[in-house]
């Protein structure tokens, strides 16, 4: 079984999806934000103007618009790799309401990537502009689809991701 709650242990995930560099590894763990998701919007619409069967049907229409924008829609926390050539996406299924590594393994077939190239923007900001200690992450790509994640700073589970989180939050927060 793979264990990430070590830096070694998170870098060995990613040398098995062969997306691992020789100078640059910031490897933190992320929640994906589903109140952004065309799945949460699609649902609340559909429950305020047509009851249960119009949550339903929201939901459903919902959650084909975010799987035709990322498959990592379909999972609840992942593993973020960013290198100098770009960033590589390690989606974790499991269960559990925090990123706990003993619930949670690698969903090695979800695996994605997007060079820099392929990217428009990586914006952070304060969760609601005022809590620091957790950042929103939005991933723009060229197409204009958004990725939206959730992060701690700290994260117990994970003793590398202070380390990583303040080497990403100084290159990109805004």
């Amino acid at each position: 079984m793979d264990d990430f709650s070590t830096y070694q242990g998170a870098l060995d995930i990613f040398r098995k999806a062969n997306w691992v560099s020789e100078r640059e590894n910031c490897i933190i763990g992320a929640i994906v934000d589903y109140s952004k998701s065309n799945e949460f919007t699609a649902s609340m619409i559909g429950l305020g103007t047509l009851g249960m069967a119009g949550y339903l049907v929201g939901d459903v229409i919902g959650k084909e618009r975010d799987l035709r924008i990322s498959r990592l829609n379909e999972f609840l926390f992942v593993l973020f790799n960013f290198t100098e050539t770009g960033v590589g996406i390690m989606p974790l299924q499991g269960g559990g309401l925090r990123i706990n590594p003993e619930n949670l393994s690698p969903c090695y077939d979800g695996f994605v990537y997007y060079y820099y190239q392929e990217l428009s923007d990586i914006s952070v900001k304060n969760y609601y502009r005022i809590r620091k200690s957790v950042k929103t992450i939005t991933i723009t790509l060229l197409n204009g689809n958004k990725l939206h994640f959730n992060v701690n700073m700290v994260e117990k589970a994970l003793p590398y991701q202070n380390n990583g989180m303040v080497k990403f939050v100084g290159r990109y927060q805004k």
